[in-house]
């Protein structure tokens, strides 16, 4: 029998291909900074899409509801950044980039990220042994 959440994941998955099919005619040029942001917003759906109703519904399944929206908010922040980095442009900054700013912050949420995970399934294995 399918999960509940891999329902959830293939039904998102599927609204999202159909969205990007009915849009793309409208929004896609290959240069235009907008399409980019269409296609980050599109994965971000894709790839925290079911999460965010999950952990909206209040709904844990396979995953934790703290987890769920620490992901989405991660994947949030990670497609901001891409947004960001599409529609602007980079503007130098003594030795660095606004475009290697944004990526850098990207990459403190991704372990930022990573390390919460870790913690929390540290603290649960923790009080599974009464530690």
């Amino acid at each position: 029998m399918v999960s509940r959440d891999t329902a959830v994941h293939v039904t998102v998955v599927a609204l999202a291909f159909a969205g990007m099919a009915v849009l793309s005619p409208f929004v896609f040029d290959a240069e235009s900074p907008v399409a980019f942001a269409a296609l980050a917003a599109f994965n971000g759906v894709v790839l925290a899409g079911a999460h965010l109703y999950l952990a909206w519904r209040g709904e844990d399944g396979l995953v934790p509801v703290s987890s769920r929206w620490r992901f989405v908010g991660a994947v949030g922040v990670i497609v901001a950044l891409g947004a960001a980095s599409a529609v602007t442009d980079p503007v130098a900054v003594g030795p660095v980039t606004t475009d290697g700013l944004l990526a850098a912050i990207g990459g403190v949420v991704a372990i930022g990220y990573l390390f919460l995970e870790a913690r929390s399934g540290y603290r649960e294995s923790a009080d599974e042994t009464g530690a």
